[in-house]
């Protein structure tokens, strides 16, 4: 391993300029799997599909759908000032509401079935005593209603799979029909249900991991800065921030997905492979101003740094590994992008962060 790594600084001294293009271009490549990386806020999925419960409960859903419907519910407000507001969901004025937006619903491609009270009437009946009368022989009155009938729901159903993008779809159809139907005065419309739940989940998945990747980078670049100095500070962040894009591009490409264990992935990565770029760092400035020569410095310090180094990160990396025998996906994807993310920033720091030093000491001669 050490004569690669000799032959590997040899090269950079050699055509330093070459290997930071290559670098540019393999990230520019590995860049295009960041719109690719996929979301996956369904707990669920992620469990070990041999376990008893895990299956009862998946058939329950498959025949029943009982969790896999986006609701729409309907509740009356107490302090609504409006005429005639509504006080009891059963009003025929409601079932009329319902059977509207129902119509509307079903003709949408997206949408497979849509199940109200609503569904109970083929035209829309006089009098609340006809809806009291109908819902009860009917059987499912608790499944539409709550006790005290201030509280009505509808169910939709998708008639493609239950994907992220599939429910981002289905609920702006919902919501823009919504917008469309006339209201009954005195009653609050909210869409949720499990399916809504995740995609917004989802959306605080990826908020919150720009959110924690920007406070740590912006975090580690004014350590370097402070540490290393203006010039090597950014020197050996920017490497290490490659290394991060290289991860996220490789995740896309795989497919492997955002889920809630790796959120903090990106910070985690930033953490854990900054000690790679900076100890490669110190090792040269201290050469060079032992030699007097960057070029004989970097031929020293990368075969003996970069050794302890590949060291220390093999053994990461085989420690990460073990949660990829797991038997929940999520902690396996952890595992795998953790072991990704440290091969990769130490790759970056072993390749781009000498060239990078040794083409701005030769520029700034």
């Amino acid at each position: 391993m050490k004569v690669f790594l000799e032959r590997l600084a040899d090269i950079q001294v050699r055509h330093s300029q070459k290997v930071i293009v290559g670098s540019v271009l393999v990230t520019a490549l590995l860049a295009t799997g960041l719109p690719s990386i996929q979301l996956e806020t369904d707990f669920q999925s992620s469990l070990p599909d041999d376990l008893g419960p895990i299956e009862t409960q998946d058939k329950v859903e498959s025949e029943f759908r009982s969790s896999s419907s986006i609701i729409i519910l309907f509740q009356t407000n107490d302090e609504s000032k409006e005429d005639s507001f509504v006080s009891d969901v059963r009003s025929p004025d409601m079932i009329r509401m319902q059977k509207d937006l129902e119509e509307e619903l079903s003709s949408e491609t997206i949408v497979g079935n849509v199940r109200s009270s609503a569904s109970f009437f083929t035209e829309v009946p006089g009098s609340k005593e006809e809806v009291k009368r109908v819902v009860e022989a009917s059987g499912s009155g608790d499944q539409l209603f709550n006790r005290d009938f201030t509280a009505t729901q509808m169910y939709v159903s998708l008639e493609e799979e239950m994907s992220e993008e599939n429910i981002r779809k289905a609920t702006e159809k919902i919501n823009k029909n919504l917008e469309q139907t006339p209201k009954q005065p005195g009653i609050d419309i909210t869409v949720t249900g499990n399916p809504v739940i995740r995609t917004d989940i989802g959306d605080t998945l990826v908020d919150d991991s720009v959110t924690t990747i920007s406070i740590a980078s912006v975090l580690i670049l004014g350590l370097l800065t402070l540490t290393r100095g203006r010039v090597y500070g950014p020197i050996t962040f920017v490497p290490l921030f490659i290394g991060l894009i290289w991860t996220l591009g490789t995740m896309g490409h795989l497919g492997i997905p955002l889920t809630i264990a790796t959120i903090a992935l990106g910070a985690m990565i930033l953490g854990l492979g900054v000690e790679y770029g900076s100890f490669i760092t110190e090792r040269i400035i201290e050469e060079k101003d032992e030699r007097g020569s960057v070029e004989e410095a970097l031929r020293s310090a990368v075969p003996t740094t970069g050794l302890a180094i590949l060291g220390s990160s093999t053994t990461t990396i085989v420690g990460f590994s073990a949660l990829l025998i797991a038997s929940i996906s999520f902690i396996r994807d952890l595992g795998l992008t953790l072991s990704i993310g440290i091969a990769l920033t130490l790759v970056s720091a072993l390749v781009i962060t000498p060239s990078l030093i040794l083409e701005y000491e030769r520029w700034s001669k």
